[in-house]
């Protein structure tokens, strides 16, 4: 048990790795990839195993398309949101990109700077980074403790 009478403490976390388990889709993808090509630039990730008592937050950079897939899944036990923002200063609006998401069974296309509310228990992946004009900062984020999907993704 906590002591009472001792103050918490901030931790700064600059953590790069994801843990394991945590995204094994994107170890399975074969295409080449050289740390200068790679679409996706990993910025940071966080969850209780990396800073005990802290919650699943992660965020990279989408420099160029994605050919591969996040597979579709839920989160049985926790809403997530999903981000998506511009990196284009005079106008955040604009996404610079087209990136396909499915919802519960419905496919959309993302344009536009946003953030997205998937509630618990609902279906939702697909997530294709088909056009990148322009970096894009995507960010994930949800209560629980430890990122988990069924399935496991």
């Amino acid at each position: 048990m906590a002591d009472p009478n001792t103050k918490p403490q901030a931790i700064v976390c600059t953590n790069l790795e994801v843990p394991k388990g945590v995204h094994d889709f994107e170890e399975r993808d074969s295409t080449p990839k050289m740390p200068d090509n790679d679409p996706l630039r990993r910025v940071i990730y966080m969850d209780d195993r990396i800073v005990p008592g802290s919650f699943y937050v992660e965020a990279v950079w989408v420099v160029g398309s994605v050919p591969k897939v996040h597979p579709e899944h839920s989160h049985p036990d926790h809403d997530e949101i999903l981000g998506f923002v511009g990196s284009d200063m005079n106008d955040p609006d604009n996404l610079g990109a087209e990136i396909d998401l499915v919802i519960d069974g419905k496919k959309m296309t993302i344009t536009k700077t946003c953030f997205i509310h998937v509630p618990a228990g609902v279906k939702h992946g697909g997530l294709c980074f088909r056009k990148i004009d322009r970096p894009v900062f995507q960010i994930a984020m949800s209560r629980m403790s430890a990122f988990s999907s069924v399935p496991p993704t």
